[in-house]
């Protein structure tokens, strides 16, 4: 579901945000969840300009990659949560919600006669920030299709299946974003697609990407022997999940240990100046504007202030300065910044992992105003 390639980074982003809706209060509970927090604090004038740049890269609802000339509908959902976190603009979220309403096949089935258990995942949780309800979604019952997707076998309950043709590539990112919208609605199939997440933490406190590949065997956790080798640190997996996990309504107490041990190991990757990679430890690692924006807004969200502080300004020096021609937009790393060309103009083939970074980076560069900060941790 994502490559390591700059110019892709993740192709499920997610930032989760875990509401309880109730059938006599759903009405109240959707605009409420359609609203983001109003700041408390001025908005840092790198975060507002982060937020303007993505929302001209909304057209119509829909982030159109011109290079390969289709309409990317799991960029336009990130692009929109970073917009609701970062908040002012709210129409465009609403423009990406109406034009996924009309795509929820083509997204969800990739074209083939089956699902992506991500994809379903993923719109069922928008559907739900965006204030819609992912019971009748563009028509379609999003949660009847997601629970269809969770296995009951019994050495594998819980986990997401594709049923689309071809290999299984659900994942834990996935997961995360299927237990947000399986418990928002109080599908009794959260619980154990909640417990399956959970197994996926390893013991040094990382949430990896893949999952067991064979999806018979009887130990699927991280630490199950990891026959594939499958259990490397990642470091978006572990902040997607985290953001997840965070928006529980009342976390028992294996989600805030769990949240405890990902944010320590979270501190641990970051570097002297801020940054982090996507895989510590694996080849010749180079910090990334995604990994350390989803790790700072993570740690923002847990409190870790000094660290998601650190975080933010190591990605307002790759962001282009006010008054540039794409002023706003964070650049993957220093090299593609330094890259831009002498016109100022980010080109085409370039544009999709500019887009890409930027709605990764841009709501941690809240942290740059420290009284932003969440004050307390799980």
């Amino acid at each position: 579901m994502r490559s390591r390639h700059p110019g892709t980074a993740l192709a499920t982003v997610l930032v989760a945000t875990l509401l309880a809706l109730t059938a006599c209060g759903a009405g109240e509970q959707d605009e409420q969840q359609a609203e983001p927090r109003e700041p408390e604090v001025e908005q840092p004038a790198e975060a507002a300009l982060a937020a303007d740049w993505l929302a001209a890269q909304v057209d119509d609802g829909v982030v159109r990659n011109e290079q390969y000339d289709f309409d990317d509908h799991g960029l336009g959902i990130d692009v929109a949560l970073a917009l609701r976190a970062l908040g002012g603009h709210e129409p465009v979220v609403q423009q990406v919600a109406g034009a996924l309403e009309g795509s929820v096949e083509e997204y969800t089935t990739g074209g083939t006669e089956g699902l992506y258990s991500g994809a379903v995942a993923k719109l069922a949780s928008f559907a739900v920030l965006s204030g819609g309800k992912p019971t009748s979604f563009g028509g379609t019952d999003l949660v009847e299709r997601l629970e269809g997707l969770v296995s009951t076998r019994p050495v594998s309950a819980g986990r997401l299946q594709d049923s689309a043709p071809g290999a299984d590539v659900a994942n834990t990112i996935g997961q995360a974003f299927g237990a947000h919208a399986l418990e928002a609605v109080g599908s009794p199939a959260a619980a154990p697609v909640t417990a399956y997440l959970l197994d996926q933490q390893c013991a040094g406190g990382w949430f990896r990407l893949l999952l067991t590949e064979d999806a018979t065997a009887r130990d699927q956790s991280c630490d199950g022997g990891d026959p594939e080798g499958r259990s490397a640190p990642d470091t978006d997996a572990t902040a997607l999940v985290v953001l997840a996990l965070l928006e529980l309504e009342e976390p028992p107490a294996e989600v805030r240990e769990a949240l405890q041990r990902a944010q320590g190991w979270l501190v641990e990757q970051q570097d002297a100046d801020g940054s982090l990679v996507a895989e510590p430890g694996a080849g010749d690692p180079v910090s990334s504007s995604n990994s350390t924006g989803l790790a700072g807004w993570v740690l923002g969200r847990l409190g870790a202030c000094e660290e998601a502080a650190r975080a933010a300004r190591w990605l307002a020096a790759v962001q282009v300065a006010e008054g540039e021609r794409e002023a706003g937009a964070v650049a993957y790393s220093q090299e593609a910044l330094a890259s831009l060309p002498p016109s100022g103009r980010i080109a085409v083939p370039e544009r999709d992992q500019w887009r890409r970074a930027t709605a990764q980076a841009a709501p941690a560069l809240e942290h740059l105003q420290a009284e932003r900060c969440d004050a307390g941790s799980p």
